[in-house]
């Protein structure tokens, strides 16, 4: 009977989702004691306060007791803000690793590699790798092991005290939506208990609402597990904890606070079903799910849109987007643009984005990555970033027992180190590098810059060392290269690119294939067959008019897509 009774009061909450609240010009004056004073007039705060106004009234069929008012609610996004320029989490991360003067030497290099595509992302827009919340919250993990709760609480306040990127007039630790921590009061008044359940760690939440007054308690989040400091390689459950130690990080992540973990989370740690969820992206939709299946309560949930692109750093069409797929999934859309009559407060503007010049990229070659004017200017200006030098020891250790072996035909004093800038289809310079012989280690840094020069398009040029050696590997990642001691394709006799006289340029797409005696072909990298095909138009092309060929003949170097017997369209080679 309870189900059919609160069958038609659920409906009529999401029947009628109409558009999002009205701008400043249809606000009204709110009553003294109104909490809703930096919200406008609107659809989403309505339906708040005909829900919440509702469940407690003793005399409706409704009625929630007091110890079942459980309100969940999302952080970034939802209360903090998120859009400086990404998570307050990922900023954290970028600064320790890439930074912090105490830890960055020390730093492992797949928590570098974390960070670093943090930055690419921030500063050029390099889209993450798939996954990345797990890689983070891996990298994390890691990057502050050892910190005592305590130490690690004061680190990220520390950090949090930071003006915040892309506004003026408010800290990191500041940038609360001022009109999302009414509602917190209105529920607290109201007899709702609220909790944050966040994708972020659980103790950088904490120490972030600790200033708003939230409890540690009330914050679930992303978990890594804790040790006490004497406690070594003994497990938990074998070992007793002294009075003079402390708890410390470790680098184990116990779960990442996304979708439905959230909801896992949730029931292991409040043991009720929520009544009211509040968040902002695909991340919250299980919670929401889970609060609206709630089989007792009449229940609501709230999904904000950052769709204020003059008061914050949002994209309009994706937050209008979002909002169509928020309504058609049940739930209620809050507009920062037109809901929020204020979002940060007072004084408080959006700014552009400021960065400071690293040059460590460059100063370390750090070949893969991408660059700004900024940064190579103080590098020391686009000329000190092409040259052909002898091989630096980090790189020659690098290239042993793989693009190296000891043989009796080439040596270290034979080869030379190649750095180059080149320009992508991303519009974005990146840093490359490649070792030659150092007979055409002038000519090969010349025609680099040349091709810099005329933004000719070079995918990848990183050493086949972070491919193992292995050629068909790097050609299906478009990667160009020069030397590696291996063999001819199909053959036993040494390749020129085992004495540094022959480069591969965007292998893809250019690829090797030769007939064999049944007709079919040999084609590498195995995955360019249609790039077989040279009749049509295609990404990094080499053809007949291509500058790139029309360079390396000027040099003395003869072209693969020339021979006879076999076509290798990406193979230039000197001519001896």
């Amino acid at each position: 009977m309870i189900v059919k009774r609160l069958l038609i009061p659920i409906i009529v909450s999401f029947v009628g989702v109409v558009s999002s609240c009205g701008s400043d010009d249809h606000a009204v004056t709110p009553p003294a004691n109104d909490y809703f004073t930096l919200w406008n007039s609107c659809e989403a705060l309505s339906a708040l306060k005909e829900y919440v106004e509702d469940v407690t009234n003793p005399a409706s069929a409704n009625y929630i007791k007091t110890e079942d008012r459980i309100a969940t609610f999302d952080m970034d996004g939802t209360f903090v803000g998120e859009l400086y320029p990404t998570y307050f989490e990922y900023n954290l991360l970028e600064y320790r690793v890439l930074d912090d003067e105490s830890y960055r030497d020390i730093a492992p290099d797949d928590v570098k590699e974390t960070a670093q595509e943090i930055r690419d992302f921030v500063r050029y827009g390099k889209a993450l790798p798939s996954h990345f919340d797990v890689k983070h919250a891996q990298a994390a993990a890691k990057a502050y092991a050892g910190m005592t709760i305590a130490e690690f609480d004061a680190y990220v306040k520390a950090y949090a005290a930071h003006t915040a990127n892309g506004f003026s007039g408010m800290t990191y630790g500041q940038s609360f939506y001022k009109p999302m921590l009414q509602v917190f009061d209105y529920l607290k008044a109201n007899g709702f208990t609220y909790y944050v359940v966040s994708g972020s760690d659980r103790f950088i939440c904490r120490a972030l609402v600790d200033a708003i007054g939230i409890e540690p308690n009330r914050v679930i989040g992303m978990d890594v597990k804790m040790m006490s400091t004497s406690q070594g390689t003994e497990a938990g459950v074998n070992y007793t904890m002294g009075k003079e130690e402390d708890l410390i990080r470790t680098d184990e992540l116990i779960i990442k606070n996304l979708k439905t973990n959230k909801v896992l989370q949730i029931s292991q740690e409040i043991g009720k079903v929520p009544v009211l969820s509040f968040g902002n992206s695909g991340g919250d939709a299980a919670m929401h799910n889970y609060c609206l299946s709630n089989p007792r309560y009449r229940s609501a949930a709230f999904m904000l849109i950052a769709d204020d692109d003059v008061r914050d750093h949002a994209n309009r069409d994706k937050a209008l987007t979002l909002a169509t797929q928020w309504r058609e999934a049940g739930y209620h859309v809050i507009s920062m643009r037109d809901d929020f009559r204020t979002i940060y407060g007072n004084g408080v503007e959006k700014t552009d984005f400021v960065f400071t010049a690293d040059t460590r990229v460059l100063d370390e070659w750090q070949a893969g990555r991408i660059v700004s004017d900024k940064e190579v200017e103080a590098f020391g200006g686009i000329d000190k970033c092409f040259a052909a030098e002898p091989i630096p020891d980090r790189v020659w250790e690098r290239m042993q027992g793989k693009t190296y072996k000891d043989n009796p035909y080439i040596g270290r004093d034979d080869l030379r180190h190649i750095r180059a800038l080149h320009w992508d289809y991303d519009n974005q310079m990146h840093v490359g590098e490649m070792i030659c012989n150092k007979a055409i280690a002038d000519r090969v840094a010349r025609i680099m810059r040349q091709l810099f020069d005329a933004k000719y398009p070079i995918q990848r040029m990183l050493l086949p060392d972070v491919y193992d050696a292995d050629d068909e590997t790097q050609m299906r990642d478009n990667n160009s290269s020069c030397f590696c001691f291996r063999t001819i394709a199909g053959s036993t006799k040494l390749s020129k690119h085992a004495r540094g006289l022959a480069i591969d340029i965007n292998t893809l797409y250019n690829p090797y294939y030769k007939a064999r005696a049944d007709g079919t072909l040999f084609i590498q990298p195995a995955t360019a067959e249609k790039y077989c095909d040279r009749t049509w138009d295609f990404p990094y092309k080499i053809d007949e008019n291509d500058l790139c060929l029309r360079l390396f003949k000027q040099a003395g170097f003869e072209w693969g897509g020339d021979w006879t017997t076999h076509k290798d369209y990406q193979h230039f080679e000197l001519i001896e």
